[in-house]
C-alpha cells in the first residue's frame, strides 16, 4: 500500500505556524517550522534543508497531528534512581557524622564496612565505587594515613626533628 501523498494539509500547517509563535525551545520551533515548511514544498527538500531524514520529519508530522505540541519534546532519556532513598541517605550520614553503626557502637568507617553496614541495614548492595561516591557527595572523606617510605628509618627521622620548645 502507497503512502498518501498528501501528508500534511493547510489546516494542520496553520496550527504549527500557531504554536511555533509563543514557544521557546529551539528544538520544537525547528521542528515545528520543518512541519510547516512540509505543507509548501515536498517532503524530501524540506528534510535536505533542515538537515534530517524523511522518515524523522514523517515521524515529526505524525507526532505533531495526533498529540500536537507535546508530540515534538523529546522525552528525557532519565537516569537510574538512587538505591538509597533520602531519608536512608541521612541515615548513613548521621553514622558517618557520629561514628557509629547503626545499633549505635562506635566504629572506624571504612568503604567495605560501609558497604557490609548498608547492605545489612537497608538489604541494599552497593558496590566501593558506589559506596566511595555516596561518602563524597554526603560531604565525607577517607582518612588516609601520611605516606611512609619502605626503608625508613624511625631512629633516624626522630633524630633529626628540631628539639620542641616550651
Amino acid at each position: 500500500m502507497a503512502r498518501p501523498k498528501e501528508v500534511i494539509d493547510a489546516a494542520l500547517a496553520e496550527k504549527a505556524e500557531s504554536a511555533l509563535k509563543g514557544l521557546s525551545d529551539s528544538k520544537v520551533c525547528v521542528r515545528l517550522k520543518a512541519i510547516a515548511s512540509s505543507a509548501r514544498y515536498p517532503i524530501a527538500l524540506v528534510s535536505a534543508v533542515f538537515g534530517t531524514n524523511r522518515t524523522t520529519l514523517w515521524r515529526w508530522i505524525k507526532r505533531f497531528a495526533s498529540t500536537g505540541l507535546p508530540g515534538l519534546i523529546d522525552e528525557s532519556k532519565g537516569r537510574k534512581p538512587r538505591k538509597l532513598n533520602e531519608a536512608q541517605r541521612q541515615q548513613v550520614a548521621g553514622w558517618l557524622e557520629e561514628s557509629r553503626n547503626s545499633q549505635g557502637e562506635p566504629i572506624f568507617w571504612t568503604v567495605p564496612k560501609l558497604v557490609l553496614a548498608i547492605e545489612a541495614e537497608f538489604s541494599i548492595v552497593l558496590g566501593k565505587t558506589a559506596a566511595w561516591e555516596l561518602m563524597r557527595q554526603l560531604g565525607f572523606r577517607q582518612k588516609v594515613p601520611r605516606p611512609q617510605h619502605a626503608k625508613a628509618d624511625k631512629q633516624a627521622q626522630e633524630s633529626f626533628k628540631k628539639p620542641m620548645r616550651k
